[in-house]
């Protein structure tokens, strides 16, 4: 997720640089694309950066986004979808989760408090949708491991006579680097054999 820096104040630059880390990433929530749907937001998302020390602490810090994010959320909707190539009439309910961890991943103020600007600089992600109660525990993480996770409160007003609200949960799961380069025994002459392909 390396990107050239940009002006934090630019909202433009700022609402660019979302769609740079999204569409890319559309490859993953892809399953959830529906002809004919349209997804509502239905009150306050959420955002937690989740970080696993060297042993078994796994830390969080939570928090909502502004409720100015909200429309802006919106207009990137149809952007995202338009630059996916996604036929008319198209929705996905997982999109808004998608946005909502990029404009946390785009905005440096927003990283910065989240503690997340150094993971998320060196490691790749991989994303993951949950379901509701998965998402109510913290992330299965591997030692030095971190997650991002979004919800967003959602209500499918393509259904008549449903007004049920359900969350779409979203992570970016950022693991360490454990590939190893060296095979950790020396041989006779005392070299250092090399994995293949290095």
């Amino acid at each position: 997720m390396s990107l050239p820096p940009i002006d934090p104040t630019d909202t433009d630059a700022l609402l660019t640089r979302v769609l740079e880390l999204s569409v890319p990433l559309h490859e993953a929530i892809e399953a959830f694309d529906e002809a004919g749907a349209r997804y509502e937001l239905e009150g306050m998302p959420g955002v937690a950066f989740f970080q696993r020390d060297a042993g078994d602490t796994i830390g969080h810090v939570s928090g909502g986004p502004s409720p100015m994010l909200m429309p802006v959320l919106d207009e990137l909707r149809t952007r995202h979808l338009r630059a996916v190539g996604a036929d008319e009439g198209v929705d996905n309910s997982h999109l808004p989760p998608l946005l909502l961890l990029c404009c946390y991943l785009a905005d440096p103020e927003s990283s910065r408090k989240l503690g997340l600007d150094d993971v998320a600089r060196q490691r790749a992600a991989r994303v993951r949708a949950l379901e509701e109660e998965e998402g109510q525990h913290d992330p299965d993480l591997e030692p030095l491991d971190a997650a991002l996770r979004a919800w967003v409160p959602l209500k499918a007003a393509h259904l008549e006579g449903v007004d049920e609200t359900w969350p779409a949960i979203l992570e970016l799961h950022f693991p360490v680097d454990r590939y190893v380069r060296h095979v950790p025994w020396e041989g006779a002459a005392g070299e250092t054999a090399k994995v293949p392909g290095t």
